[in-house]
């Protein structure tokens, strides 16, 4: 079972290492599909370089992965590798007020933060009509797949 990070390279730089992978599951299943929790609860392994914890459902060959970066102990970029298990999750299409909530979610989770957001331009490679990509008023960025219900991507502009 997951949630003791092997570190890897530098000695890590985030704070509460012991417990920080187990508060951020429990933020995934409030904010991510099921199916992202079980496969981590099931499956999780959890590897730290540097400053990023990195969470995937297999060390060798994951087909789930995601990324979570952090200053001190501060989100500042978050990233859904794009592998094979998010892309064969059952769809739940959502539409943009949907996404707008889900986003509003994952700030308050992941950020602590009650944050006002506007559309913006897409980010790069997104820009299909599958995604949305939202701003806060902390220039931090949000991008959803409309049809995993899903945060993929969060960035922060004020590092």
């Amino acid at each position: 079972m997951l949630w003791g990070c092997t570190q890897q390279k530098n000695i890590n730089q985030i704070e509460n290492t012991q417990i920080l992978p187990a508060k951020l599951i429990q933020k995934i299943k409030m904010t991510m599909p099921y199916s992202i929790y079980e496969e981590l609860e099931d499956k999780g392994v959890c590897t730290q370089i540097d400053d990023t914890l990195l969470l995937g459902n297999d060390a060798q060959n994951p087909t789930l992965r995601l990324d979570f970066t952090y200053k001190g102990d501060q989100l500042i970029q978050y990233v859904s590798k794009e592998y094979g298990f998010v892309e064969s999750m059952n769809e739940k299409h959502i539409n943009e007020d949907e996404a707008k909530s889900l986003v509003k979610l994952f700030a308050k989770t992941f950020l602590e933060q009650d944050v006002i957001l506007k559309t913006t331009t897409d980010m790069s490679g997104y820009d299909t009509g599958d995604y949305i990509t939202f701003e806060d008023q902390n220039r931090n960025l949000y991008l959803v797949q409309f049809n995993k219900n899903m945060v993929i991507k969060m960035d922060s502009q004020s590092q």
